[in-house]
């Protein structure tokens, strides 16, 4: 039927144009106003249902209103020769019946009025609207001369290359000298530690020879009480098997283990700075 007997008023009339790359869903709008003062019910129906997405498909439109309808084509390869059909969409409409109905077999019935409109798809790639655009330029010479005879001329760009290639040789230097800060906290935290733990190991160390003298002054307090009650003096042992030594072992081994606690801390310290 004609655009001026239409009930529906449809937007875009006559074309959906949906414009690539394809690799990605490509949507469009279609707007549908009812133009009379009655309920109006439509159905969208396309040649292609398996390639494109419609939402709604049906409905009814109150009078003087109107529905927005989705239509999303989906992902597709340009270049396959299968893709190469012309799709079309065919937009149904009929003054909705008084009373209660059902809109999915309403369109069965042949004693209504049902009207329709076709649109085309046209389907955009970059190359094809570059080539139009081109198209588009050559179509109108005069007007391209005429613009530019008209047009002040601007002056040349000024020369960027030498602040960029500044301003990066700043960003690295700031870069360089915030890692060299960080090594050097590091370090410092590094060296505060290995002191913390002298202190502790001397500490430690100190305790641990008090607490062998006290063990010793109880261990030969034990024995004396112990002779005394007997009514014998014990025998001295061996001046290799005395409790001195022990106490000079201990002392010794001591700053090995200082020495052992400082070197891990170095190795952790050299593994910062060069990974």
């Amino acid at each position: 039927m004609s655009k001026a007997e239409a009930i529906l008023k449809i937007e875009p009339e006559n074309e959906l144009r949906f414009r690539g790359p394809f690799k990605e869903p490509v949507s469009v709008v279609m707007k549908l106003s009812n133009n009379v003062e009655k309920k109006v019910c439509f159905k969208v129906k396309t040649t292609a249902p398996k390639r494109y997405c419609v939402k709604p498909t049906t409905g009814v439109i109150g009078p003087k209103e109107s529905v927005t309808i989705l239509v999303t084509l989906q992902p597709f390869d340009p270049n396959d020769p299968n893709e190469k059909g012309k799709h079309k969409f065919q937009v149904l409409s009929v003054l909705a019946p008084e009373g209660e109905f059902n809109i999915e077999t309403l369109w069965k019935e042949t004693s209504l009025e049902i009207n329709d409109w076709k649109l085309k798809c046209v389907l955009e790639t970059p190359d094809e609207a570059g080539t139009a655009a081109a198209a588009a330029v050559a179509a109108a010479p005069s007007a391209a001369v005429t613009n530019s005879a008209s047009a002040p001329t601007l002056p040349a760009a000024a020369p960027v290359a030498a602040p960029v290639a500044k301003a990066e040789e700043k960003t690295s230097k700031d870069a360089s000298m915030q890692k060299v800060s960080n090594l050097e906290l590091e370090l410092r935290k590094a060296s505060d530690e290995i002191t913390r733990l002298r202190e502790e190991l001397s500490s430690a160390t100190r305790e641990n020879i008090q607490l062998k003298e006290e063990g010793l002054r109880l261990r030969r307090s034990n024995v004396s009480s112990a002779t005394d009650s007997a009514g014998f003096k014990p025998e001295q042992p061996p001046p290799m098997y005395r409790q001195p030594g022990q106490d000079s072992v201990a002392t010794v081994s001591s700053p090995n283990i200082l020495y052992i606690v400082a070197a891990l801390l170095l190795g952790i310290i050299i593994a910062k700075l060069f990974f």
